[in-house]
Parts: C-alpha cells; sequence; structure tokens
C-alpha cells in the first residue's frame, strides 16, 4: 500500500484544489517571514510554527489512531497513514493538513501580537474568539455536500451540530487556540527578551516547541469538560456554547477598549495573509450562494465570519483613527 497518493487535480473540486493553493501561499509566506525575523534576532515566529507544526501532527495522527471522527475527501496529495499499521482502518489525510496548523496559528498570533492587548489572558481569549470566526467559513465549507472535504462519522458520542458544524469543534477552537497563544504569550520574553539573556536557540525550539504543543493537548480536555460532561449526561451543548462564547465577546470587548496597539496600521505580512485566506473564502461563500440558489443560514454564517476576521484584523488602524475623535470629545467636554 503506497504511503503517499497522488490524485488528478482535474478530478477534484476546484475548491479542494483553491484550499491547497492557498493555504501554500499562506505557509510560505509565514515561513519567508519567520525566516526574515529570524535573521534580525527575533526568533518567536520560528519558534511558533515548529510548535505549532508539532502540536498539529501530535493532534491530527492521535486523534485518527484513537477517535477515527472523521473521513477525508480526495485532495490532489493525500498522506496515505493506513499503510501503517497504528492507523488502520482510518483515513488518508490530505497533505495541507501538515501545514493547516502552522498557517492558522501563525495568522492568529500576528493578529492578537498586533492588538496590544496588555493582559496576557485577555488577550488569548481574544485570540481564541478570532480563532472560531477565522474557522468558521473553513469548516462550515469543508462539510458541505457539494464539497466534502471530510465527512463527520455519524455515530460519534460528542458530535452535536449547527449548521453542520460540530460544537465541539467550536468550542475545542476558541479554548485550544487560546490555550496555545497564551503559551506563546507566556514564552515571548524568554524567547526574545528585552535587553536580556532568554533561552537559547536549543531551549526555544526543541524544549518550549514541543512542550507548548504537548500541554495544549494535555490541558485542552479539561478546558472541554463542561460540554463533555453535559453531553455524557444526555444534555443539549448549546447553553454551554453559547455561554462560552457569550463570555469571550465580553472579554473582548473590554479588552479591545483598553487596548494600545504598537501601530496605527496592519503589518503588511498579516494583512496579505488574512487577505488571501479571506478573498478565497469570500469566493466560495460567493459560489455556494449560486450553488444553493438563495442566501441560507451556513452562507449568512460564513459571510459573518469573514466580516469579523476583516474586523479584527484591522482594530488596530481602526482604534487610532478612533482616538482623535475621543481627545476632541473629550476636549470639547472640558
Amino acid at each position: 500500500m503506497e504511503l503517499v497518493i497522488i490524485n488528478n487535480p482535474a478530478t477534484i473540486g476546484w475548491q479542494a484544489n483553491l484550499l491547497d493553493l492557498v493555504l501554500l501561499v499562506m505557509f510560505a509566506s509565514a515561513v519567508v517571514y519567520a525566516i526574515a525575523q529570524w535573521r534580525r534576532g527575533v526568533r518567536a515566529y520560528v519558534t511558533l510554527l515548529v510548535a505549532a507544526f508539532f502540536y498539529g501532527v501530535v493532534l491530527e495522527l492521535g486523534g485518527m489512531a484513537l477517535l477515527n471522527m472523521y473521513v477525508q475527501g480526495d485532495f490532489t496529495v493525500m498522506l496515505n497513514f493506513r499503510a501503517l499499521a497504528p492507523f488502520q482502518g482510518t483515513t488518508a489525510m490530505p497533505f495541507y493538513v501538515l501545514i493547516f496548523y502552522p498557517v492558522f496559528l501563525f495568522t492568529g498570533f500576528k493578529v492578537v501580537e498586533a492588538w496590544g492587548i496588555t493582559r496576557r489572558w485577555q488577550a488569548a481569549v481574544t485570540g481564541g474568539l478570532f480563532m472560531v470566526a477565522f474557522d468558521a467559513p473553513y469548516i462550515i465549507e469543508g462539510g458541505l455536500r457539494h464539497v466534502v472535504w471530510w465527512t463527520w462519522r455519524s455515530d460519534f458520542p460528542m458530535f452535536q451540530y449547527w449548521l453542520d458544524w460540530p460544537l465541539v469543534d467550536l468550542c475545542w477552537q476558541a479554548t485550544w487556540d487560546a490555550m496555545f497563544f497564551y503559551l506563546m504569550l507566556w514564552a515571548l520574553p524568554h524567547i526574545d527578551p528585552p535587553g536580556r539573556r532568554g533561552w537559547s536557540t536549543a531551549k526555544s525550539l526543541l524544549v518550549f516547541a514541543p512542550l507548548c504543543a504537548l500541554v495544549t493537548i494535555a490541558v485542552g480536555p479539561l478546558l472541554l469538560a463542561p460540554q463533555t460532561a453535559v453531553t455524557f449526561l444526555g444534555g443539549r451543548q448549546w447553553p454551554v456554547v453559547l455561554a462560552l462564547i457569550l463570555g469571550y465577546v465580553v472579554v473582548a470587548a473590554t479588552a479591545l477598549r483598553t487596548a494600545h496597539p504598537a501601530r496605527d496600521r496592519v503589518e503588511p505580512v498579516t494583512g496579505w495573509i488574512v487577505g488571501v485566506y479571506v478573498a478565497a473564502m469570500a469566493a466560495m461563500v460567493i459560489a455556494n450562494a449560486v450553488h444553493e440558489g438563495a442566501l441560507l443560514s451556513y452562507i449568512t454564517v460564513q459571510a459573518a465570519g469573514l466580516l469579523v476576521i476583516c474586523g479584527l484584523t484591522l482594530f488596530p488602524w481602526l482604534a487610532t483613527r478612533r482616538r482623535p475623535v475621543t481627545i476632541a470629545a473629550a476636549d470639547a467636554t472640558s
């Protein structure tokens, strides 16, 4: 049995080919940026990419071996882990999955650090909310019957759906990504210390990066404990999910109100990577509306996710445009 399967792109839906291309462009952009920053003495972004890659590989292979929650659709390059004994009876993995986590977490982190939120936990939680919005167009798209990037297992006990989006996936994105961001923000003064000696390169890449991934994976199930408990007690997940998202919105609104972005504009690499993703997903959302012949609920949620992504990415620019008005209003009342 072959370990790598190559499919004819012409036999695969254009959405899958576009996703492959977009993630490759985003990944290449992130790697080029991280290397450029490394040469300037900033090691954080290479460390993040290594940690995210390790996190994704362990999470995906562990999930395939232990949970087997879905069957992947066909992409041009498929990694056939079914050829290996621990993964027999599972699903082949699209190649893009290997770069998915570095791409998503790098993008999210760049947006988070640009906000200038001073409290680490608030920045991480707000980042988790951003990642829910960032994931929404992708995760809804992948499960559509005219797209089929994957098929969720109907008998998996944790799956309860909203617009065919498993609610446990939504909470996983919100909580585990927030945990990952928190660990990265905590480590920044040690990876790139301002004016003092920090961790060595070996410690940053070979110790912290895998530990960041493993701690996120170890703590993550505890963060999902309320949802898990409700599910196995026979309850509905949506009240737990709603409470989580509302709590995140309150934290984000409070944090962003007092945030102090270091820049008055969006950093070019962030704007480019987010722009590529938003443009590609917007094309798919429009195609969904054409396919359905109507603006269905799932399309509205995809579009709303794209709007939230744009708004939160543009926050540094919007915040600096807001300051002169606030100052003028204060002078007028004094």
